[in-house]
């Protein structure tokens, strides 16, 4: 009856497209700065309206960021904030890059969420400082799915429920990772290749705004960002597998 509840769910979600809910961090704990120097907040700063978080990315290299497709696919006016974890109250150290290009993969799916990628190119460097703004690790191209079990920790900003308030200040939380067999159980076909899921004990998830949020395993390596969920921490959250993308994702260092 689970499995069926959730497909009924994903198709009333599938029907209005881009309505995906996307994902904030549920539970879990406020960072500190150095934590995560990998992670970055995506948002608009459009000329007429306010600055909004978007999603979250990782830093690829000094001018190369990680996020969803989901994301950013169409949208203008994108900068990055690397070197901090307030949106709000910023402490001087922060990093702030204006998005030059956008490169979405070529097969992605605005429907299924398949290969829900884009690589985004700056129009500045960032400046490396150790313990602040650092590029990710990425998983070796041959590098296995994780096994069912493994612990992972998910990063991002915001809302602590779907009905809950933004969080302005990063968090993270550790979750336990599913594979796509395991998680097919659940989410059926709407489980895509190169896909696995996260879940959490009572209270924990990802919730509204955390698309393109780092995944990293207990070495520190960046094994996924989150994709997509339903129902923030109510069922699992589907998250992209970076090793199969290591290729596509590399090759556009030179762009």
């Amino acid at each position: 009856m689970k499995s069926l509840r959730v497909v009924s769910s994903l198709l009333a979600l599938v029907a209005v497209g881009s309505a995906v809910p996307s994902q904030r961090i549920v539970g879990g704990d406020f960072t500190e700065e150095g934590d995560f120097p990998e992670m970055v907040s995506v948002y608009s700063d459009p000329l007429i309206g306010s600055k909004q978080h978007l999603c979250g990315g990782i830093i690829l290299n000094d001018n190369h960021v990680l996020t969803t497709a989901t994301c950013v696919h169409n949208r203008n006016s994108l900068y990055v904030m690397g070197a901090g974890v307030n949106l709000e109250n910023e402490t001087g150290y922060e990093e702030h890059k204006a998005v030059s290009m956008v490169i979405v993969h070529p097969d992605y799916d605005s429907v299924t969420k398949a290969h829900d990628l884009a690589v985004l190119k700056l129009n500045h460097n960032f400046v490396f400082v150790t313990g602040l703004v650092t590029p990710a690790v990425l998983p070796a191209p041959e590098t296995a799915e994780p096994t069912t079990g493994t612990h992972m920790t998910a990063v991002g900003w915001g809302k602590d429920g779907p009905d809950g308030e933004m969080q302005m200040m990063q968090k993270a939380v550790n979750l336990t990772y599913l594979s796509r067999e395991e998680c097919s159980v659940i989410f059926g076909t709407f489980v895509q290749p190169n896909e696995g899921c996260l879940e959490g004990s009572d209270g924990e998830g990802v919730c509204i705004g955390d698309e393109g949020g780092l995944v990293e395993d207990a070495h520190g390596t960046a094994m996924a960002i989150v994709s997509w969920h339903v129902s923030c921490d109510a069922f699992p959250a589907v998250v992209t597998l970076l090793a199969p993308y290591h290729e596509w994702i590399t090759s556009h260092f030179d762009t």
